[in-house]
């Protein structure tokens, strides 16, 4: 009897549902009723919410597209025209002093520089003095020459009295020639002794002035060799100079007539010439431009780059540009051509490096077409093949339409 009591209660035990089995079951008949009333209210879909919308493009032929009325009025349709393009090319280089008429001014000679006349900016002339020299070994050199000056003299008026006597036979013909020696001796040491002074940078006056006053200044004057400004002052009184040392006292440029340096790529080295018209533009005077010539075309290739220098003579009457300004170069490499031309945004890169662009001869149906392209002036593209003038195009949104044409089917 207690056996089946026992068994009684264990089968009850397992009927019964858990609590946490109860949460669950709950949870999950809530969820299902809550669909049900969403699906129940819900309004069924129309035909057009299921549907992406309409196609309004469609595909008519091997790259043709049929346009809607709605799609049409985006595009601007044109014909293509005819435009003037300037033969040229453009590159970027600097602005560079002429180095034909710039100069470092160096001592000729080693010693200290006494005084320094002119300063950076300074316009000067030629033959100014830029700046002086004490030089030591100066007052050597011109006391030789006042000594050899003195000799000649002496030895061209024995000479003078020897060839009289010697006309008269009252001298032996030895003597005569012992004195026309010491002549040439001394005429030869004189020589010398202006040269010595001449690597001195003293001019024919400057020794003259030596020889005659007898006077020695050892602070010599180093003058400009040409008329321009004064680029450069890097001397102070009191400083050692010497020839060729690494900066120079004072630099001279004449700016009048500055370089444009440019570096081409070599494949267009054809069409570079001497004498060719530069435009150069620089960013301090976006308004203004400068005119040139080529005046230089190198003659050997960076082996890295396998790019060649282009040379110009840039006139700047006004001293606007300076040296190492960045610069937009347009050089003109031959005469003007007439050409079909179109607006860049009718044009479109595809795939495989092509340019096409899309004709029409209703304004609805657009065929697309391979051109090859020349020059970009002013917003529009030089077409050298594939259109011609007076035929109908999407004169913006190629692009657009290349894709759109890849996304729409038949």
């Amino acid at each position: 009897m207690a056996k089946q009591e026992k068994r009684g209660r264990a089968v009850r035990h397992e009927g019964r549902i858990s609590p946490v089995m109860g949460l669950i079951v709950g949870l999950l008949l809530l969820a299902a009723a809550g669909v049900a009333v969403y699906l129940f209210r819900a309004p069924a879909p129309t035909k057009a919410a299921s549907e992406s919308g309409p196609v309004l493009a469609t595909r008519t032929g091997v790259d043709e597209l049929q346009m809607a009325p709605e799609q049409v009025a985006e595009l601007q349709v044109g014909e293509v025209k005819t435009q003037r393009f300037e033969q040229q090319r453009e590159a970027i280089g600097i602005i560079d002093l002429n180095q034909d008429n710039a100069v470092q001014v160096f001592s000729p000679y080693q010693g200290r520089i006494g005084q320094i006349g002119v300063k950076a900016g300074d316009d000067v002339s030629k033959g100014q003095v830029l700046y002086t020299v004490q030089i030591p070994d100066l007052a050597q050199a011109a006391s030789a020459l006042i000594s050899a000056s003195g000799n000649l003299r002496v030895a061209n008026e024995t000479l003078r009295r020897a060839q009289a006597l010697a006309e008269a036979q009252s001298i032996p013909q030895k003597e005569l020639q012992q004195n026309q020696a010491d002549q040439q001796t001394a005429d030869a040491a004189y020589r010398a002794a202006r040269k010595n002074l001449e690597l001195f940078g003293l001019s024919a006056q400057d020794i003259e002035a030596i020889e005659s006053t007898r006077k020695v200044d050892t602070e010599m004057p180093v003058r400009s060799p040409l008329s321009g400004r004064v680029t450069a002052r890097a001397g102070a009184p009191g400083q050692l100079v010497q020839p060729g040392n690494n900066t120079a006292p004072v630099a001279v440029a004449n700016l009048q007539q500055l370089w444009m340096v440019a570096s081409v790529p070599e494949s267009e080295l054809s069409v570079y010439q001497k004498g060719q018209n530069v435009t150069v533009r620089v960013s301090a005077y976006p308004d203004k431009s400068f005119s040139g010539k080529v005046s230089y075309i190198g003659d050997v290739a960076d082996p890295a780059t396998h790019r060649l220098t282009v040379r110009a003579d840039v006139a700047d009457p006004q001293h606007l540009l300076k040296a190492q300004m960045l610069a937009n170069f347009v050089i003109r490499v031959g005469a003007p051509v007439e050409s079909p031309a179109v607006p860049q945004n009718a044009l479109a890169r595809e795939g495989d490096g092509s340019m096409s662009a899309w004709v029409t001869t209703d304004g609805v149906r657009f065929k697309r077409r391979v051109v090859q392209t020349g020059l970009v002036q002013n917003g529009l593209v030089q077409i050298t093949q594939g259109l011609n003038p007076g035929e109908r195009i999407a004169r913006d949104k190629g692009l657009f339409l290349s894709n759109l044409y890849l996304i729409t089917t038949n």
